[in-house]
C-alpha cells in the first residue's frame, strides 16, 4: 500500500509559512498533539548557515499550541568537536543560530543532556548483519507523548543524504548509540601516506590516538569513531574502508526503527527540500546548494517522505558548476554510496513503504 506524502511546491509561489499550515492541516497532525510534543530538528553546527530557518520551527510550534499541545524544540549532543559537544555548547550554538525560547515560542531542550541520558530499547530481529543490539533513545525525547520530526534534506558524506530516517536514528539517540553505529565505519590508517605530522593525535577528542616513533597508534577502547582523525589528516592517511558507508546505513536504519517504535502512531514528519548542500548541517561550511529549492513535504511515513524527497531532488534543476554527479540518486552518487540502502532496510524493518502517493497542496 502506498503512503501519502503531501507536497507544498515552491515553484507555485505562495508563503512557505502558509504552506506549513496547509501541510499540518492536510495530514491532520493536530491529532498527534499530546501533553508533551517533541519538535525534533537539527539547529545547525556553529558556522553552518543552511539549517532549517527558526521561523519555520516557530510556525510548527504555533500550530501545535493551537491544537492544544505543549511543544518543545529538541536535539542531542554529538561525538565530534565543534559547537554541540555538550548541552551547554549546544544551547549557546542554538542561540547564535537564532533558536531561543523567545524566537521559537517553546523551550529549547537538549534531550540527552550531556550525551548519556537515555532509555534503552532492544533491537528486535536485526537484519543484514546489523551489529546493534540496543538503542539508547535520548531521555527528553523518549518521555515525550508525541514526536514531530523536522528534517532539512541534504547530502551526507557517510550516508549519502540525511533526512527523516537519519534525524531519527542518529539525531534522537545518546552518544553511546551514535558511537556504536559509527563503529562499523571506523577509519583505517595507510602508513604509506602518513607524513608523521601528528595532526590526528592532536585533534582526537577522546585522546585515543597517540604518536610513537612517528606513527599514530589508536586505542579502540577510547575511540568514539567520530572520524575526526580522517577529517584532520592533511595527507589522506586515514580512510574509510570499502563498504563501510553501506554498513553504517544498516545500523542507522535499525536505530531509527527503535526510536520510531517508541512513537507508534504518534509521529509525524516534515522534510524541507531547500539549500540542498553536498554536506550535512554538521559541517561548516556545508557547500553550495546543488539544485533549485524544491519545497516542503509532510507524511506519517519516514521511508516514503525520504524517498519522495530524493526523487524530487533528482527532478530539480541542477545549479550549473556545482557537481558532475547526475541522477538517479544525485546525493548518493556524489558521496560514492547508495542513499537507498537506509530506506530499503527501514522498509524491511516495518517503518514504512518506498511506495508513495504524492499530493500537491
Amino acid at each position: 500500500m502506498k503512503s501519502k506524502v503531501l507536497f507544498f511546491n515552491y515553484s507555485r509561489g505562495g508563503s512557505a509559512l502558509c504552506g506549513i499550515e496547509g501541510l499540518f492541516a492536510g495530514l491532520g497532525f493536530g491529532k498527534l498533539v499530546g501533553d508533551s510534543v517533541a519538535v525534533k530538528l537539527h539547529m545547525g553546527e556553529l558556522g553552518n548557515i543552511t539549517y532549517i530557518r527558526p521561523v519555520f520551527v516557530s510556525k510548527v510550534v504555533d500550530l501545535v499550541k493551537k491544537a492544544g499541545g505543549s511543544p518543545f524544540a529538541t536535539d542531542t549532543t554529538v561525538i565530534y568537536p565543534g559547537g554541540r559537544e555538550t548541552a551547554e555548547e549546544y544551547l549557546a550554538t542554538a542561540a547564535y543560530n537564532g533558536f531561543v525560547e523567545d524566537s521559537i515560542g517553546a523551550p529549547i531542550v537538549i534531550a540527552d543532556e550531556n550525551g548519556d541520558a537515555g532509555v534503552s530499547v532492544t533491537i528486535q530481529n536485526p537484519i543484514q548483519d546489523c551489529q546493534l543490539r540496543e538503542v539508547k533513545v535520548a531521555s527528553g525525547i523518549y518521555r515525550a507523548s508525541s514526536l514531530l520530526v523536522l528534517s532539512h534534506v541534504k547530502g551526507h558524506a557517510l550516508t549519502g543524504f540525511g533526512g527523516a530516517i537519519k534525524n531519527l536514528g542518529m539525531g534522537c539517540v545518546t552518544k553511546e548509540t551514535k558511537s556504536a553505529q559509527h563503529r562499523v565505519n571506523c577509519p583505517l590508517w595507510d602508513e604509506s601516506r602518513c607524513d608523521s605530522c601528528g595532526s590526528c593525535a592532536e585533534a582526537c577528542p577522546p585522546q585515543a590516538i597517540t604518536m610513537s616513533e612517528g606513527k599514530p597508534g589508536r586505542d579502540l577502547t577510547l575511540c568514539t569513531f567520530c572520524g575526526t582523525c580522517l577529517f584532520e589528516c592533511p595527507t589522506g592517511a586515514w580512510y574509510w574502508p570499502d563498504g563501510a558507508k553501506e554498513k553504517l546505513q544498516v545500523e542507522l536504519a535499525h536505530a531509527a526503527a527503535a526510536v520510531f517504535s517508541r512513537f507508534s502512531g504518534k509521529a509525524g514528519f516534515i522534510n524541507f527540500i531547500q539549500d540542498v548542500t553536498p554536506d550535512c548541517d554538521c559541517a561548516a561550511p556545508s557547500g553550495r546548494p546543488l539544485v533549485a529549492d524544491v519545497g516542503i513535504l509532510a507524511s506519517y511515513d519516514p521511508v516514503a517522505i525520504d524517498k519522495a524527497s530524493l526523487d524530487l531532488i533528482d527532478k530539480a534543476p541542477l545549479i550549473p558548476g556545482t557537481t558532475s554527479a547526475r541522477p538517479p540518486d544525485l546525493l548518493g552518487r556524489m558521496h560514492r554510496t547508495s542513499s537507498l540502502i537506509q530506506l530499503r532496510v527501514a522498509e524491511k524493518l516495518g517503518m514504512g513503504s518506498l511506495g508513495y502517493e504524492l499530493s500537491t497542496l
